[in-house]
């Protein structure tokens, strides 16, 4: 890596005093399966986002950001941990083994209940690992979980308070049981309830507070009121693309109506928000993504975008703007070169709020490009893994072993199992749709050392089941 300085354009660097006031409240607005074309702020000309464009344009933008994986749960598990996928699954798997030796009821259950049981202890092994609110706590925060925490309870996650309660011991065996572990009330956020959140914010208002925003939008169902709706009912576009612009817009009025609260308690200049999505997706304008073989389970048409979107080593399944919003705190700025990575969200808020930043993290502080208060080893690649693929019959994929490694130049990605490669130019070709692997052997080859040597700084032996 090439030690250098990367400047904000446009971006005021900040006093070294306004970082010295009380820690400022974080607010971490995470998008569901939100593509990183589809914002305004991103050049989509259809997508109707005023309350993201107006944070974009007031705050600081990494259009480069990535994460590791392109499947929700994984994802969320970095964001709250600030490790890989692959460094908290090797110690779980270890956890989980031993839990089954010394669980006498474990022998007697159905499969079913068995792949059950091991989400639950998935879910409940997470305390094994320092988390943003439990190390947040030690400088006088209180936390609150809302919307999609995918571990069973706010309190696996070492949240104050929270959402999602945690299962019933009735609804183990049943398909009451996935919705709880999905975020159960949780996933009522924005779609129909903010008053859990407000009441939070009432009662804390005057101690630093984080707060876990992850409404379960712009994910399917795609059943935005048509309030939303109407903004693109007579464009000529595909009705996907309609629906699913939809909610995109549902989402960025949640935001809204946060912020409005926020700012009416008077605390909006002393909240820093963060906004990434947990994943991509694939929705083009002009382009019908139907899933028929869904469509009998739902009461409305199921859409899961295109097989280079969530669950692909595209792009558009791994990339998200990530963006920092803090009024009088930051001014505008867009930095379109930085590889950042959602496993930098640990370090940075931490080191924001003053707390200790623990050691062998993956990620790093971005605060040095936010406050211009240092240098950075600016990334030469960032490396993402996922155990399946897109295929015809589910979005969540067949098995297989696959890498994608993204630089300021190119994308690659590689199936291992089957050698199946692919590699873009993303300057020149930024949707991928001309693959120079067979001209570029070279860099082939040199890309597939850099997923040997990630392998081996992380401990990876074996391929690892990491979406469930």
């Amino acid at each position: 890596m090439t030690l250098r300085r990367v400047l904000l354009v446009s971006l005021l660097i900040m006093s070294a005093s306004a970082w010295a006031d009380r820690p400022p409240n974080v607010v971490l607005l995470i998008g569901d399966d939100h593509g990183y074309p589809y914002f305004g702020f991103m050049g989509d000309q259809n997508v109707e986002t005023p309350v993201m464009d107006t944070l974009a344009r007031g705050g600081v933008t990494f259009t480069q950001g990535h994460v590791p994986v392109p499947y929700c749960r994984p994802s969320l598990r970095t964001m709250i941990t600030g490790l890989t996928p692959v460094q908290y699954q090797l110690r779980l798997n270890e956890h989980i083994e031993r839990r089954k030796r010394d669980d006498e009821k474990y022998a007697t259950l159905s499969d079913v209940e068995k792949r059950m049981w091991l989400s639950v202890e998935k879910a409940n092994g997470m305390r094994i690992f320092d988390t943003i609110p439990k190390l947040l706590k030690e400088q006088g925060y209180v936390s609150w979980q809302g919307g999609k925490w995918w571990e069973n309870s706010y309190r696996n996650g070492y949240f104050d308070e929270g959402m999602t309660e945690g299962w019933e011991m009735g609804t183990f065996g049943t398909d009451a049981f996935f919705h709880e572990m999905m975020g159960a009330e949780g996933n009522e956020l924005v779609r129909e309830t903010m008053d859990p959140l407000f009441e939070f914010i009432d009662s804390h208002k005057d101690e630093p507070m984080f707060i876990w925003f992850g409404p379960m939008l712009p994910h399917t169902p795609l059943d935005a009121p048509y309030k939303y709706r109407k903004y693109y009912e007579d464009r000529d576009i595909s009705q996907s693309s309609k629906d699913y612009y939809a909610n995109i817009s549902w989402w960025d009025d949640g935001v809204g109506q946060l912020m409005d609260y926020v700012e009416s308690k008077g605390l909006l200049e002393d909240t820093l928000f963060i906004y990434l999505s947990d994943n991509g997706w694939e929705q083009d304008a002009n382009v019908e993504y139907w899933y028929p073989e869904a469509l009998a389970d739902y009461d409305s048409e199921y859409l899961t975008g295109g097989y280079d979107g969530k669950g692909s080593l595209y792009d558009l399944g791994l990339r998200t703007p990530i963006m920092f919003y803090w009024k009088g705190r930051l001014e505008h700025g867009v930095n379109e070169r930085s590889l950042v990575s959602s496993a930098d969200l640990m370090p940075t808020i931490l080191d924001i709020a003053g707390a200790d930043i623990p050691e062998g993290l993956p990620g790093y502080s971005l605060r040095p490009l936010l406050d211009g208060s240092g240098e950075v080893d600016e990334r030469a690649e960032l490396v993402a893994y996922t155990d399946n693929r897109r295929s015809a019959e589910s979005e969540m994929g067949v098995p297989a072993e696959g890498y994608a490694v993204r630089t300021h130049t190119h994308h690659f990605f590689w199936y291992a199992d089957s050698d199946e490669t692919r590699l873009y130019d993303v300057l020149l070709d930024p949707r991928g749709k001309l693959d120079l692997s067979e001209d570029r052997p070279d860099l082939v080859e040199r890309f597939k050392q850099v997923v040997a040597d990630w392998k081996e700084s992380v401990g990876m032996t074996t391929r690892l089941e990491i979406h469930e």
